[in-house]
């Protein structure tokens, strides 16, 4: 079950007195904050109803509002985003006083006022009003989603079919608010027809990290001119000679890795836990990692270490030593 299903339980007839949304998934934390919202119809300009933003409200008036009794209507709704001071991140908006204030309302709550904390980052497990609030409130922890609970969210949400919303998942790398943003491209390309894998492909544009599979490609297939021109189509797109080299000796490094970990019979899961990687970004990398040696792998890393140092080292131009890069790679055999 996902923090998603855990939450389409909720309605503003059953809504608990306390909700807390906390994670380091900002992506996930928005669309569990919009959707709670919606759920609750949240509406700032509702007098029974109140939003603070920590880091920018007075904490008194927040407080304030948390120990008063409701002046319209039979209860009160206030949302507390940013309360830094319960999470492990290194910051604070209230001073000692305000946190005991806080701490007392946990101890003896108004049955009229329910409450949704919105923590961006973990909560501090170690402190004591931490766990009184853990105790008290419905937790929506906001983790990365799984591939298939990934895919089944947007298959959902969007009514695209699951080859479909796969492979904008591919192009997205997994990143929850960019497939949104790409799902709204295609349908918008699509224009209300049936969408195919080819719309995709016209609709998202290529990210970096596309490119730099591509690239990897041309250097394995020894095609160097092609190589040579998608380097030069990429930097007059913006992209940094010395970015470009640190993907490649990333990639190259993990193929050798992975290289290694197959040899020993590793299952894609167990690369996964091991590498501590993205299950789509494996799945590029395990064919070119099969398909080359060990020996040809570990020359192209070496090389590349080689180019980097000399750049870091400032032993010659950048653009010199990534069409030397290219060289070398592209001559292994």
């Amino acid at each position: 079950m996902t923090v998603f299903d855990e939450l389409s339980r909720v309605s503003a007839d059953n809504l608990p007195q306390f909700t807390v949304i906390s994670g380091e998934n900002d992506d996930i934390i928005s669309e569990l904050k919009t959707q709670i919202f919606q759920k609750v119809g949240f509406d700032p300009s509702d007098l029974s109803q109140a939003y603070f933003d920590m880091t920018e409200s007075d904490p008194n008036l927040a407080l304030e509002e948390l120990e008063s009794l409701p002046f319209f209507g039979d209860g009160m709704l206030v949302v507390l985003e940013n309360l830094w001071d319960l999470t492990t991140t290194k910051k604070s908006v209230l001073t000692e006083k305000q946190l005991t204030r806080l701490e007392s309302f946990l101890d003896n709550p108004l049955e009229t006022t329910k409450v949704i904390f919105i923590f961006h980052g973990k909560l501090d497990g170690k402190r004591r009003i931490v766990k009184k609030l853990k105790k008290l409130a419905f937790d929506l922890e906001a983790t990365d989603l799984k591939l298939n609970d990934l895919t089944k969210y947007f298959v959902t949400d969007s009514g695209l079919q699951p080859n479909i919303i796969n492979l904008i998942i591919e192009k997205s790398n997994a990143n929850f608010a960019i497939i949104r943003q790409d799902i709204e491209m295609v349908k918008t390309y699509a224009d209300d027809r049936a969408i195919t894998p080819d719309d995709v492909q016209a609709a998202v544009p290529k990210s970096l990290s596309d490119n730099i599979f591509d690239l990897t490609d041309l250097i394995l297939k020894s095609k160097l001119v092609e190589a040579r021109a998608l380097v030069a189509d990429l930097v007059l797109q913006g992209e940094d000679e010395i970015k470009l080299l640190a993907i490649l000796t990333t990639n190259f490094r993990l193929y050798f890795q992975i290289k290694l970990l197959l040899d020993k019979h590793y299952t894609d899961r167990q690369l996964v836990e091991f590498l501590k990687i993205n299950p789509f970004r494996l799945k590029f990398l395990v064919g070119p990692a099969r398909a080359r040696s060990k020996a040809f792998l570990a020359q192209a890393l070496r090389q590349l270490i080689d180019i980097d140092f000399k750049i870091k080292s400032g032993q010659a131009d950048k653009k010199f030593l990534m069409d030397m890069a290219l060289i070398r790679l592209a001559g292994i055999k």
